[in-house]
């Protein structure tokens, strides 16, 4: 946590979150609750929550979040699918509301599963349901 790394001599006043899967999620409620805090993040194999957002009377989207946020989506992942980064992709880019834009890129990469934003072996649900990628770790 902050804390800790406060503890071990970091003396920064805004830091960037970096998350992948199920731990995005935690830091989107994270982020929100310490926006003077959190300066940006980064999601990988995870996308800003649908409860963030809104669809305004002109039909554009509106976060309900102030954190700048690049998501960052493989076309081979198979928890995450990249169907899912698509609709992330309308709302944050294509149909984001004038005042927000830019602040919430999302992009896709080719080839690139669930596993390859992390290392090691693959957690049960990982190993069951990625896709095989076409971009190797090396």
């Amino acid at each position: 946590m902050i804390s800790d790394l406060k503890k071990a001599g970091f003396t920064g006043d805004k830091i960037v979150l970096a998350a992948h899967s199920l731990g995005g999620v935690m830091s989107q409620k994270y982020a929100a609750e310490n926006p003077n805090l959190v300066k940006a993040q980064v999601l990988m194999g995870s996308v800003l929550q649908r409860s963030l957002r809104e669809i305004l009377p002109d039909g554009t989207s509106h976060f309900k979040y102030e954190v700048p946020t690049l998501t960052l989506g493989g076309t081979k992942d198979g928890l995450m699918r990249i169907t899912r980064v698509t609709e992330s992709f309308w709302h944050s880019f294509e149909n984001i509301t004038p005042s927000q834009k830019d602040l919430f890129p999302v992009v896709a990469l080719e080839g690139v599963n669930h596993m390859g934003f992390m290392s090691g072996s693959p957690p049960g649900l990982v190993k069951k349901r990625d896709l095989v990628a076409d971009v190797s770790e090396a």
